[in-house]
């Protein structure tokens, strides 16, 4: 059996029963060692529930994920950091820019 199911970003995708998506596994990794890149979406129901892709897919999305983690926690740091900090602590940016020697003006020369 095999049913069409519309995404919500308006792309219909191909979904097949899970009997025989599980038949299939085999010929499935032929078409992935072959190059082939398309997922193969797999239900009971007229709609996803789950999706077999190439491990070297699973593994670009694994590092996505992990560098989105870091990019999260590093943002959540930054505005802890920001909501701890006291006005003394803080430096104007002209200021900033004199202790470098730089203008702040961004004339080009040193200050």
């Amino acid at each position: 059996m095999e049913a069409s199911y519309d995404l919500p970003s308006g792309d219909r995708i191909r979904v097949i029963d899970t009997t025989t998506v599980g038949q299939s596994l085999g010929r499935i990794l032929e078409l992935y060692r072959g190059g082939a890149t398309e997922p193969v979406f797999f239900g009971d129901q007229p709609r996803p529930e789950g999706v077999v892709i190439s491990f070297e897919q699973w593994a670009e999305y694994e590092a996505m994920k992990n560098e989105a983690e870091f990019e999260r926690r590093t943002e959540q740091i930054a505005r802890d950091r920001i909501a701890s900090s006291r006005s003394e602590d803080s430096v104007s940016f002209e200021d900033m820019m004199h202790e470098y020697g730089l203008d702040p003006d961004g004339n080009g020369g040193q200050a």
